[in-house]
């Protein structure tokens, strides 16, 4: 009898501890399953241990078709930098930033080179070739695109990626969360639907912006305007 009662103990332990290491989805108010993988230098990154630290996630969506990765990812990634640059954003808001790509660490590279072309579409959007003959449809986006896309980047040669890229090479994160799809936005391709978490020091989701379509991202002035009401 008292081993058959250690036995069960032994199972129901195990049994709650393999629950507890499950990723799952998360809404805000929920604690975030804890998580280790890897960025883009190789250092090992696990949640639980950015203790008395918030954390933004980032899951941007990465690709739009086999060959093409998306420029909004590319936008989004140079403005959340260029306001770690000027504002000193980590510091201040005593804060880690990770973006996420669910894919292996053999695809960085062309991520990484794919910046230029990205911006470079970002600014044709915003700024088209037009005629007397231009769809009005056309017109519209583009003063869509300069509202959206205010900033415009000089991308260098050789980018230095300063905010970590978590590469989630088996998406055990990505679809623990259920975000990663393998069709999305009009396009069939392995990709992430782009949403933003931040979590408090507790591992508490305080913010959770989930895009319902591809340009529906928040800027980083209202995501540090949120996250400095939090404090």
């Amino acid at each position: 009898m008292k081993l058959t009662y250690t036995l069960l103990l032994i199972f129901i332990t195990s049994f709650l501890t393999a629950q507890n290491d499950a990723i799952i989805p998360v809404q805000i108010k929920e604690k975030f399953s804890n998580f280790t993988i890897n960025d883009h230098n190789g250092n090992e990154v696990t949640l639980s241990e950015l203790k008395g630290k918030k954390v933004m996630l980032v899951f941007i969506r990465g690709k739009v078709t086999p060959q093409v990765w998306c420029p909004i990812c590319h936008y989004q990634y140079l403005e959340v930098l260029q306001a770690e640059k000027e504002q000193d954003l980590r510091k201040k808001l005593n804060m880690e930033i990770f973006f996420v790509l669910p894919y292996s660490m053999d695809s960085l590279e062309n991520w990484k080179n794919a910046f230029a072309g990205s911006i470079n579409t970002v600014e044709k959007w915003k700024n088209p070739e037009t005629d007397e003959n231009t769809p009005q449809g056309l017109i519209e986006w583009a003063e869509h695109c300069k509202l959206f896309f205010p900033h415009t980047f000089k991308v260098p040669d050789n980018i230095e990626l300063d905010i970590p890229v978590l590469m989630d090479e088996k998406q055990e994160l990505s679809k623990g969360l259920f975000l990663y799809t393998e069709e999305w936005g009009g396009t069939k391709v392995a990709q992430n639907i782009p949403t933003i978490f931040i979590i408090d020091e507790k591992r508490y989701v305080k913010f959770k912006y989930h895009s319902q379509y591809t340009n529906d991202r928040p800027d980083m002035g209202y995501i540090t305007k949120y996250i400095e009401k939090m404090m």
